[in-house]
């Protein structure tokens, strides 16, 4: 390319530093390689060949896309171009939670992708581990010593039950008026310690909860509810936002004393990753707001590993 636009070989060697009798051997060798001319006598001075000139173009362009590529690579190393996957929990679209943490992350790395993968916290954690996932808003912390959390906002369980449901006239609930109930859970596999801790409560109070069924779609556990097929149990704030436009209404539980809490998850060696460091300082920038929101005064400590479990 340098002959080319010098066309010159020693305008071309003085430019590259180097030496002319070097340079023309370079091109005489790739003529060979080649097959073709790509150079011919011009008075004192040479000129592309039309082989040569088809050749100069696309080599012009191969150069254009190594630095392209070059630049590229440059910006993924810097976490500001490329594309990250994040797991989340359904109900985290319910809230705004989600979508608060991705719009702060946007105005943080606008170059880079977001993929979102639907996912319970235990998937989360297996996802995590492999790295299918970088990045995951759940609702349990893990106990992984390779993950690491930071709690997002609390909020209390309560039930979920029909507008004219006998219970709903009701301003609070207590376990025992659930004796002979029909009551819808998520499934245990995916919730193992939500699960765990509902029957236990239930136990406590003397209290068989007659689970009907596991539902993991949250819209469809909703359209149970309110056709009065059963109760369930939801986050107050949750329940707060898909009710109106359920026909369930949401009640507190006076005896059963079970906090949720929303947490981001990533792997420990990850953290001073550009991408995963953007998302940290996206829930950091978000965190406050959703807590305000939730009605928190007071938190958990922030970017350390959490043992407590939903």
């Amino acid at each position: 390319m340098t002959i080319a636009e010098e066309q010159s070989f020693r305008r071309a060697a003085e430019r590259l530093h180097v030496s002319q009798s070097p340079l023309s051997r370079q091109m005489n060798d790739l003529e060979e390689e080649m097959g073709v001319e790509l150079f011919e006598p011009d008075g004192r001075g040479i000129k592309l060949t039309a082989a040569g000139k088809v050749f100069a173009e696309r080599a012009r362009s191969i150069l254009g896309s190594v630095d392209a590529a070059v630049e590229e690579a440059k910006e993924v190393a810097g976490g500001r171009l490329g594309t990250v996957v994040l797991g989340f929990e359904p109900g985290a679209t319910f809230t705004g939670a989600l979508a608060s943490l991705v719009a702060a992350f946007r105005r943080r790395a606008p170059r880079i992708g977001l993929q979102l993968i639907a996912m319970s916290s235990a998937e989360q954690w297996v996802a995590l581990r492999d790295g299918t996932i970088a990045f995951a808003y759940g609702n349990y912390a893990a106990t992984d010593d390779a993950l690491t959390c930071m709690e997002m906002t609390r909020d209390r369980l309560g039930m979920v039950l029909a507008h004219d449901h006998r219970l709903a006239r009701r301003t609070k609930i207590r376990l025992h008026d659930l004796a002979g109930e029909r009551v819808i859970l998520e499934p245990r596999r995916l919730y193992p310690h939500l699960h765990a801790d509902i029957i236990a409560a239930a136990r406590a109070q003397d209290v068989s909860l007659a689970v009907i069924s596991e539902v993991p779609d949250l819209e469809v556990l909703l359209a149970l509810v309110a056709i009065g097929d059963a109760v369930s149990f939801l986050p107050r704030r949750t329940a707060a936002l898909v009710t109106p436009m359920s026909s369930v209404v949401w009640r507190p539980v006076v005896d059963l004393d079970i906090k949720l809490s929303d947490v981001v998850t990533w792997r420990v060696k990850d953290a001073d990753t550009p991408v995963v460091r953007a998302l940290i300082d996206s829930a950091r920038e978000v965190r406050p707001l959703l807590q305000h929101d939730a009605g928190l005064v007071a938190s958990a400590p922030s970017g350390r590993r959490r043992r407590r479990q939903r």
